[in-house]
């Protein structure tokens, strides 16, 4: 993750809890980065962890293709499945 701070990037804006906003303060100051890359470097972690473990994030994977269906129960809500 590179240092430096660039002005190509593109801004955007996320709210952030009052804990999350006081967590990023307090790595910014002890990564002596700004809260932006303390985010960056967050989100990269977050994702190789996601890839690493197949969780979720595959190239040319769906995000339905996650999920799976019981067979006879696929027209069925939960609130309308025999539940014993």
């Amino acid at each position: 993750m590179p240092k430096t701070n660039s002005a190509s990037k593109p801004v955007r804006s996320f709210r952030i809890s009052p804990e999350g906003v006081s967590q990023l303060r307090a790595m910014a100051s002890v990564m002596g980065r700004s809260e932006s890359d303390v985010i960056e470097v967050a989100l990269d972690r977050m994702y190789r962890e996601e890839i690493r473990y197949n969780r979720v994030l595959r190239e040319s994977a769906q995000p339905e293709d996650q999920y799976q269906v019981d067979k006879g129960n696929e027209g069925e809500n939960e609130i309308h499945r025999n539940v014993s």
